[in-house]
């Protein structure tokens, strides 16, 4: 009696045969956390050919995964993708039947970190202190951006918003730095150079603010030069200057530099102090202040004088005089009015001048002298005249 047999069995992986190389090829030699590379290996025999499709190639490596772990060959290519996990420097084989590859070293995470800068913004805090943003930027060997990737900040000063972030998709790690002095921080990424940046205290502005009228008087326009010299080291641009003249009024001058002048007048007598606020546009302040006495308006003296009586038709002598203390002021017109109002002699300066009533009668003379301030004084003198 015949009896047939069946016997089952497990597919055996096709694998290279003896003598065949293994060559690795990565798509890069560095990734972030989570991200991903394409690993080739080309199998080729002993031959110089292609090994047949459907070798088994498995590829080796801690740190992270492969999908998938062990691949066929398609015209002598095997083809996986490496997800890096752990922060590291993994060697990344492979294998099929005898045949070894020799290892790719990859960078994993922070490990891939090949520079770090900053950048913080504004440079520097204010004389009261504040509030900067400090980034920094982790790039791999090749000079492009590095997600996923841990960065350590550090000062010596202050406080900071987070000690630890993780870089975003293009590379970029932000923390806030508070301090009311100067602060040296530190950005820390894998084996890469340490990156430094120190934060500043803005120097307060300067600025001087001085009166050039000498004995200024009320209604009389008072001239003020501010002064904002040449920013120094370490000091921010101007944002605004406020002048307050004392007497409840102000002016915006906005972010100006150098010498400017400008003019207020007081519509009262006393003692006033004019300031000049300085502001940066960290929020630094500057103050001067100087003081001045507006006195009274010095107004002009004017007499007038003529005969006490006279005759109709016969020419009289008036005599005008006027007069002021005002600084800089002169006298620049007298003029002589009848009680009528007509006008019998208009000069830019007091003097004697001859006049013929043609009538008799009592006549009130009155002269009006103005300075060149714009003030007047009056006086008045009476004649009689006789048939």
């Amino acid at each position: 009696m015949t009896f047939a047999v069946t016997i089952a069995c497990d597919k055996v992986p096709l694998t290279s045969p003896t003598g065949s190389t293994i060559t690795l090829s990565v798509a890069q030699t560095t990734v972030p956390i989570n991200g991903t590379i394409a690993v080739t290996a080309a199998v080729i025999e002993a031959g110089g050919t292609a090994v047949h499709d459907g070798t088994s190639v498995t590829f080796t490596g801690g740190l992270g995964t492969f999908a998938p772990l062990e691949a066929q060959t398609v015209g002598g290519l095997a083809r996986t993708i490496f997800r890096g996990t752990t922060s590291g420097t993994v060697k990344i084989g492979a294998f099929s039947g005898a045949a070894k590859a020799t290892e790719v070293e990859v960078k994993v995470g922070a490990a891939a970190a090949g520079s770090v800068s900053l950048q913080v913004v504004p440079p520097n805090v204010g004389q009261n202190g504040g509030s900067v943003s400090v980034t920094a930027l982790v790039l791999d060997s090749n000079g492009n951006p590095l997600p996923g990737v841990p960065v350590v900040f550090t000062t010596d000063f202050g406080t900071l918003s987070n000690a630890n972030v993780t870089s975003d998709a293009n590379g970029y790690a932000t923390t806030n730095l508070i301090t009311t002095r100067t602060a040296k921080v530190t950005a820390r990424a894998g084996t890469a150079t340490p990156a430094e940046f120190t934060v500043g205290v803005s120097v307060a502005p300067t600025v001087t603010i001085a009166s050039t009228t000498a004995s200024p008087t009320v209604g009389q326009p008072v001239t003020f030069t501010v002064t904002l010299p040449a920013a120094a080291a370490g000091a921010s641009p101007i944002q605004s200057v406020i002048v307050d003249f004392g007497d409840g009024q102000t002016q915006q001058l906005g972010g100006v530099t150098g010498t400017v002048g400008l003019t207020h007048t007081y519509n009262s007598a006393g003692g006033y102090t004019v300031s000049a606020r300085a502001t940066d546009i960290n929020g630094g302040v500057g103050v001067s202040s100087t003081s001045i006495v507006v006195a009274r308006q010095q107004l002009p003296q004017t007499s007038i004088s003529t005969a006490p009586t006279g005759t109709a038709g016969t020419p009289q002598a008036i005599t005008t005089t006027a007069s002021t203390t005002a600084p800089g002021a002169q006298i620049v017109n007298v003029r002589v009015t009848l009680q009528d109002g007509q006008v019998i002699s208009n000069a830019s300066g007091p003097g004697t001048f001859n006049y013929t009533f043609g009538s008799a009668g009592t006549y009130t003379l009155t002269v009006l002298a103005t300075d060149s301030n714009g003030n007047t004084a009056t006086a008045q003198t009476q004649t009689k005249i006789n048939p």
